[in-house]
């Protein structure tokens, strides 16, 4: 039988303010990635959302009912059927500070196919869900930065644009970037706008990995309150995701600059891919 196996339950704790939760929380489709929550091209049919993720196809998804920072709830449609899973989405602000975050899926039930399929359903959701909460938790850290982007390129051809001064000004540095991929080499990364940073290479494997420590002030050696970035790369699909994670901040105001900062830099990468190519 099918209903022991109907709903999922599953929460976490997010050290993030309840607004900040509600706004990823409402994105419709922001639980569906490759195990790092990007951005998703979504087109309007009526009342559903179709989202398009670039790994796992294209999903629709209707809004139910939004309580402002209190409760979400979605629906899941079946691809082939009107028959849905119901995805809520319960916020509790804690007394010490953040949010507990809790999910509630159920009518595995209502699935078609046969009780193999829905029984599969349930277990791989079961699953997905810790993993997606998670990703929320480190998504919204306050003194992190943690952000990906997928991209229509090879890990070896995106390792080249994130490890090559040259290329790596088409897209974040962009008035400057002085380096040598190899650990323990400076680096100088220069904006008109912002000065001249100072870092020094950490690691270096490629094509997965290139890590970073970066000055926290323009024109000093990185010390104690230096950033660890680190730039994770690994095929995805057809393309590649890329990853960045940068820690050390002590001020939740400079992570959020930091956040933009890499935001509008993941924005314009797969534009700066796509002219390479040309």
């Amino acid at each position: 039988m099918i209903d022991d196996i109907d709903r999922i339950e599953r929460a976490i704790d997010i050290d993030a303010s309840v607004t900040r939760v509600w706004a990823l929380i409402t994105r419709p489709g922001w639980f569906i990635n490759d195990g790092a929550i990007i951005d998703h091209a979504i087109e309007r049919d009526g009342d559903i959302d179709i989202v398009r993720d670039p790994v796992h196809g294209d999903f629709r998804i209707r809004t139910e009912k939004l309580d402002p920072h209190r409760y979400a709830a979605f629906r899941w449609l079946d691809d082939d059927t009107d028959a849905s899973t119901l995805v809520e989405f319960h916020l509790d602000e804690l007394p010490a500070g953040g949010v507990r975050l809790r999910v509630v899926e159920s009518g595995f039930a209502t699935l078609g196919g046969t009780e193999a399929y829905r029984r599969r359903r349930f277990e791989q959701n079961a699953q997905g869900w810790e993993i997606e909460l998670a990703a929320a938790r480190d998504h919204l850290d306050p003194l992190a930065v943690r952000r990906a982007v997928h991209v229509d390129a090879t890990p070896e051809r995106l390792w080249e644009t994130i490890t090559e001064p040259a290329r790596f000004v088409g897209w974040y540095a962009f008035d400057g970037a002085d380096f040598v991929a190899e650990p323990g080499a400076p680096m100088e990364l220069r904006w008109d706008e912002h000065g001249t940073f100072r870092g020094r290479v950490v690691e270096a494997v490629a094509p997965r990995r290139f890590a970073y420590r970066i000055a926290a002030e323009t024109d000093t050696d990185p010390g104690d309150d230096s950033t660890l970035v680190v730039l994770e790369v690994r095929a995805s699909g057809e393309g590649s995701l890329l990853t960045v994670t940068q820690t050390g901040f002590t001020d939740p105001e400079e992570a959020a600059a930091e956040t933009d900062g890499w935001e509008g830099g993941f924005a314009g990468l797969a534009e700066h891919l796509a002219g390479a190519r040309g």
